[in-house]
């Protein structure tokens, strides 16, 4: 099908707007979304003559968390850790839990930690914002400690499926520009996980798909071993200025970072 010459079936389809789901949204009305990136990606894509798949085919599952009322506490005796959609990308993620601030902690009574974590390999994509959405992660041993926020597409690959390769294409222009193809909304926007699980997938040669996934691992390996040392030195440090604080210099002799 042209982009700019949809069949006539199309232009007088009747669409209920009160009955229809984001997932039915296959083709977008607004005009923006008919140029620039997403034209030159699927044009890319029509024009390789490398495998095209679609997104589920790769993955196990491509699912969303039900949104909850959130209930927050103030510590981790009572709560678990909470990340946010903008938290996940920052170089210090724990910072509401370090500094004690407001929404750190997820109340353990009322929410289950084991249902919104998500485990190391599993590829996240903010589903709602009106500036980070569409942006992708890949989940380490340090995220997957945390309770995640409903605002996230989980995509857990397949076990035979390079994950790092996988995110790469995700977070890439071509990636970028065909999840956001269809979002949806008004004063914040959204993007649902049935408008990407069937996205065109490119499937380089497996030597460089192999040689993606191991970068992208060794990046993310790199980044989770700065947030654990970054965290502990912080947490430590805090520690040391409390002794000196409490004149208690004879417990800093035996005080290692």
């Amino acid at each position: 099908m042209n982009l700019f010459e949809p069949p006539i079936e199309l232009l007088e389809k009747n669409i209920e707007l009160a009955e229809t789901t984001p997932s039915e949204l296959t083709n977008t009305m607004g005009a923006s979304a008919y140029t620039g990136d997403y034209g030159r990606a699927m044009t890319l894509i029509d024009n390789t003559d490398y495998k095209v798949v679609e997104l589920q085919d790769l993955c196990e599952r491509i699912y969303k968390k039900p949104r909850f009322k959130r209930t927050y506490v103030s510590d981790s005796e009572y709560g678990n850790p909470y990340l946010a959609p903008t938290n996940i990308g920052s170089l210090k993620p724990w910072y509401r839990q370090i500094n004690n601030t407001e929404k750190g902690y997820i109340s353990k009574k009322k929410h289950n930690i084991e249902e919104y974590n998500a485990k190391p390999g599993t590829i996240l994509i903010t589903r709602s914002g009106s500036v980070n959405l569409g942006s992708v992660f890949l989940v380490t041993q340090f995220i997957s400690d945390y309770f995640l926020s409903d605002d996230l597409i989980r995509i857990v690959p397949k076990e035979d499926i390079y994950e790092g390769y996988l995110y790469a294409y995700l977070d890439s222009w071509v990636g970028q520009a065909i999840i956001l193809y269809n979002e949806f909304g008004i004063g914040i926007d959204h993007i649902d996980p049935g408008q990407i699980e069937d996205m065109p997938v490119i499937l380089l040669p497996e030597e460089q798909r192999e040689s993606i996934h191991n970068e992208i691992i060794e990046a993310y390996e790199g980044r989770n071993e700065f947030l654990e040392m970054n965290k502990s030195t912080v947490e430590a440090t805090a520690e040391v200025i409390e002794l000196l604080g409490n004149n208690q210099d004879e417990e800093l002799e035996d005080f290692n970072f």
